[in-house]
């Protein structure tokens, strides 16, 4: 199936061939519905005509086996393994227990420190690299200098064992200067060491900083997506834009768990509670990334052979309470684009400076936002 036509607007100067080619045949760029009072609200048409959603292909239901087919027609595995926390040994061994069972998407980031481990679980799974798609993030603190974040990518290579990734996204807007780190991703990506480019923790704000910046729109946006926080507002403006939600932590870390109506959902249908929200987040059109280091897990964060009906997808659509159970890294979506688009903002305005160190530990340290798992 054809790839959805992009739908940014060009920007100028030397960031990509596919910019250029926009140009050329004369697109004039457009207002964002989503700025200031000031601008005009888009009629219902105008709205109509943005509106794009990515094609969801093959198997014979969302999720194992079901590509979503990005904005420039990559294909990207539905199902996906975190891999924050999964080092060592059992690390390795619960990657390619995962792939094993046919996940095909795996994500990390230079930060997890996870990423030769998934070097080792592709090769202990018998696959070949070209086989996985692999995500990973620039480092934060790379955001400093151009410099620092073509190094950040260089160690992320060296790591896996591979001259390109499949996805490289920036980690969180928290590390400031957006627009000239997503202008360098744009670059890196048309220099052939990244398939595709995206961010992590972006809200709606920081996307349109992007877009009226004139910069192409990331094709993927990893955020905290559950069953528990819906953010509708978020996932309609990827939807409107090409932009596929990849959902981080999309069973809250387990700590809903038994706490909501999902519970008594699980117990009718005979399946637990992860299943039932991969479930619902795979129908929703969504890119899920439960983590695990638990072979048993891992095969049940599959949530395959079952099927939820309409009314079954209401029910857990009133489960939304705007739970966020990665409690530093999440709230940065509503950062001030302001804040972040030109500079590095001061920790303080992101809570970079609260006390609790250590790993794997409820400290309220944003290290615990990637070393707890289900």
């Amino acid at each position: 199936m054809a790839a959805v036509a992009d739908d940014s607007p060009p920007s100028r100067g030397r960031w990509g061939r596919a910019r250029r080619e926009a140009c050329a045949q004369g697109y004039g760029g457009r207002r964002s519905r989503w700025g200031s009072d000031a601008k005009a609200e888009k009629t219902s048409a105008q709205e109509e005509e943005d509106f794009r959603p990515l094609v969801l292909e093959g198997g014979p239901r969302p999720g194992v086996g079901c590509f979503l087919r990005l904005r420039r027609g990559l294909r990207m595995p539905q199902l996906g393994l975190g891999s924050g926390g999964l080092e060592g040994r059992e690390g390795r061994e619960a990657i390619a227990a995962a792939l094993r069972a046919g996940y095909r998407l795996i994500d990390t980031a230079l930060y997890y420190r996870t990423e030769k481990e998934i070097a080792a679980g592709i090769r202990l799974a018998g696959l070949s690299r070209s086989e996985v798609f692999i995500s990973t993030k620039v480092l934060q603190k790379a955001h400093a200098s151009n410099a620092q974040v073509r190094e950040s990518l260089k160690e992320s290579l060296k790591n896996l064992g591979s001259n390109y990734v499949d996805l490289y996204l920036i980690h969180n807007p928290r590390a400031g200067r957006i627009k000239e780190v997503w202008a360098l991703l744009l670059q890196l990506r048309d220099e052939g060491l990244a398939r595709a480019v995206g961010v992590s923790n972006f809200g709606i704000a920081q996307l349109e900083g992007l877009r009226e910046a004139g910069l192409e729109l990331p094709e993927v946006n990893q955020i905290e997506v559950h069953c528990w926080r819906q953010l509708p507002e978020v996932t309609a403006y990827h939807e409107r834009h090409g932009i596929a939600t990849m959902t981080m932590a999309p069973l809250a870390r387990g700590r809903m768990f038994g706490h909501s109506d999902l519970a008594k959902m699980a117990e009718e249908l005979g399946r637990s509670e992860a299943e039932l929200a991969i479930r619902w987040s795979l129908q929703k059109g969504f890119v899920p990334i439960p983590k695990s280091i638990n072979s048993r897990r891992i095969l049940q964060n599959m949530a395959d052979g079952f099927d939820l009906n309409q009314r079954q997808m209401d029910r857990i659509a009133q489960l939304d309470s705007g739970y966020m159970s990665c409690t530093m890294a999440s709230p940065c979506h509503e950062l001030a684009w302001e804040l972040v688009a030109d500079s590095i903002p001061h920790p303080d305005a992101w809570g970079g400076n609260r006390k609790g160190k250590g790993r794997g530990k409820h400290t309220g340290s944003w290290t615990d936002d990637y070393q707890t798992w289900w």
